[in-house]
């Protein structure tokens, strides 16, 4: 744990500033979303730190410490991606309206708010999303890496196919029934009758939002340059 606090102190100080943001939001507007977005943030963090100690558990040849520290990591990625979500928070806000009798009048146009609270809210969410996703999506790569120097690059890119939809999945199961990543673990019973339940909805979402994770992670594995 040293090594992993030691090693990305900057992520954990960028971490604790977005904390300080979201408490000083939420005794500004009272939104308890902001309380929710730290608590995802902190999430989303914990799928870098498993990888790390499944590379270190590696390293010393600890196999069986090694498959439970992926396995963390594979039920918790979901969380680093699953904020984007998070932006149906701003559906009820208004940002925008016509002013104006109609469309001819001399008056009309589009009248931006000036509520510095809504837009701030937004901004929040946004940088919530970035910094999970970019914290999600290197844990992603170490994962990759681990994979092909253990098995090869094509075993590799079925792993990342497979990480893609299981993550789709596993953020539907978050969103719209309620679950988290632990309850995998303590209620699986419940998961599996309620991911039983499927409707065309919940297959299409998955799908979707599995090409979504698989184009964000192609696009920051672009910038690794391997």
């Amino acid at each position: 744990m040293e090594t992993f606090f030691g090693k990305h102190k900057m992520l954990v100080l960028f971490m604790l500033a977005y904390w300080s943001v979201c408490l000083a939001m939420l005794f500004k507007s009272l939104d308890f979303l902001y309380a929710v977005l730290s608590w995802n943030v902190l999430l989303a963090i914990l799928p870098l730190f498993f990888i790390s100690q499944a590379t270190e558990t590696i390293r010393q040849k600890k196999i069986s410490w090694s498959v439970f520290w992926i396995l963390l990591w594979l039920f918790f990625f979901p969380n680093s991606v699953y904020l984007v979500t998070d932006f149906i928070h701003i559906a009820n806000e208004k940002f925008r309206w016509m002013a104006g009798a109609g469309p001819y009048a001399p008056d009309a146009g589009m009248v931006y708010s000036h509520d510095i609270l809504i837009w701030t809210k937004l901004l929040v969410i946004a940088t919530g999303f970035f910094y999970a996703a970019v914290v999600g999506l290197e844990s992603f790569y170490v994962f990759e890496l681990l994979v092909r120097k253990k098995y090869s690059k094509n075993i590799g890119y079925v792993s990342i196919l497979s990480v893609g939809l299981l993550t789709g999945i596993g953020v539907y199961i978050g969103r719209f029934l309620r679950f988290n990543s632990w309850d995998i673990a303590f209620n699986p019973f419940q998961v599996l009758q309620q991911v039983a339940e499927v409707d065309r909805f919940a297959v299409q979402f998955s799908i979707a939002f599995s090409g979504f994770v698989l184009f964000c992670y192609l696009l920051y594995r672009s910038f690794k340059g391997k």
